[in-house]
């Protein structure tokens, strides 16, 4: 089968079928399942995190006006300290995310390799 035929499909479906099978047998597996479960465990309170310090700015503006307005450093109020530190938080989160995606992107090829090796491929 050539490259053209598996790009635009052709009447042969033995080895998309083998491929779905191969995910089926992945995706039942205990270890991709817990990986799953780390992986949510870890997404959803970090981008709960980081919606709440987001949406945070726009309420404390609207409804705290005097603590925004309140001066911190020298003539640098509370309100632009806040906004300069979502870049910090912006880049803090994308490093611990990278970090966190490495670990669970080698534990899907671990999966994946140990998938072959059980299939005999």
């Amino acid at each position: 089968m050539s490259d053209l035929d598996l790009a635009f499909g052709s009447s042969e479906r033995a080895p998309a079928e083998a491929a779905d099978a191969r995910y089926q047998a992945i995706a039942r597996s205990d270890g991709f399942r817990t990986l799953v479960r780390r992986k949510m465990a870890f997404v959803w309170p970090v981008t709960v995190l980081f919606v709440a310090f987001y949406l945070l700015l726009p309420l404390l503006a609207g409804y705290a006006r005097p603590l925004m307005g309140s001066f911190v450093v020298g003539h640098v109020t509370f309100g632009y300290a806040y906004g300069l530190i979502y870049y910090v938080v912006a880049w803090a989160l994308a490093y611990v995310y990278v970090r966190a995606a490495r670990s669970f992107d080698a534990r899907a090829r671990e999966l994946a390799g140990s998938d072959r090796g059980r299939k005999g491929r």
